[in-house]
């Protein structure tokens, strides 16, 4: 549970709104079903506060929306949560995923003790790679005190391009965080060999640091194209998640489609 005390300053996000001011009182709650702490705080220019809930291990909200900003991740897959992730979707038994998603999630200091993260794959565009990964992503940050960073591995190659001090320390952040997730490894295949040292040097770093990566690709992972010592190193840390060979994206794209026909078509019938 992350200590804070009345007093301390803090800064809270409602919305699209962020305040700071001090903390003015603390509740202390300990039953068999809840743990946590409930919290009034009084802002600038605001006053005093409502009573806000933290749960134990859980980020105050200000700080999870910090992290949240500076993660990189897409604006469509920014606030998605393990509940947005909808397993029923798909036209088979996705048990094992489940299991393998939820242990990630709930047991994540384990994986982060032994460097281990998750390699989710499927042949299929749309299938729901970067929606999970990206939900598991959330669900840790908002969950424990760590640095979570996002980035495909096109946008990881462009950015070593970059001269400015800017983009040098998004790179150095990109090594450093303690979950990455790293988007469509694969995609990268070339002939150049400074692109395949340099993904290599990445997966090299978090492995050889014990950084946990979540992956996702449309390769498995032995047939995953490029330096085998990047496949070796990813080999050795990843647990495999095979996601359903099925277009979640396309599905969703044809419901919209056919809900706006309907509509349309209704108007013409008035």
């Amino acid at each position: 549970m992350r200590q804070r005390n009345i007093g301390d300053r803090q800064r809270i996000c409602i919305g699209n709104i962020c305040l700071e001011g001090v903390i003015e009182n603390i509740s202390v709650v300990d039953t068999d079903s809840t743990k946590g702490t409930l919290e009034a705080y009084c802002l600038d220019e605001y006053g005093s506060t409502q009573d806000f809930w933290y749960s134990d291990n859980a980020m105050p909200g200000g700080e999870v929306e910090r992290r949240r900003s500076r993660s990189m991740m897409p604006p469509e897959y920014v606030y998605k949560r393990a509940k947005d992730f909808k397993w029923s979707k798909y036209n088979e038994i996705t048990e094992q995923q489940k299991k393998i998603a939820n242990a990630f999630v709930v047991r994540f200091d384990d994986f982060r003790r032994e460097g281990r993260g998750l390699y989710i794959y499927s042949k299929t565009k749309g299938s729901g790679k970067t929606l999970l990964a990206c939900c598991l992503a959330n669900e840790i940050m908002e969950r424990l005190d760590i640095s979570v960073k996002f980035v495909s591995i096109t946008e990881y190659i462009e950015l070593l391009k970059g001269k400015t001090d800017q983009e040098k320390e998004i790179v150095k952040s990109i090594f450093d965080c303690r979950l990455l997730v790293l988007d469509d490894i694969g995609a990268e295949v070339t002939q150049k060999e400074w692109i395949n040292n340099s993904v290599f040097r990445l997966v090299d770093y978090r492995d050889k640091n014990m950084l946990s990566t979540i992956y996702t690709s449309n390769y498995k992972m032995e047939d995953l194209p490029g330096d085998e010592r990047t496949v070796n190193r990813i080999l050795g840390h990843s647990i495999p998640v095979p996601m359903p060979e099925f277009s979640v994206r396309s599905m969703k794209a044809k419901e919209k489609t056919g809900a706006f026909l309907k509509s349309v078509l209704l108007d013409n019938q008035e």
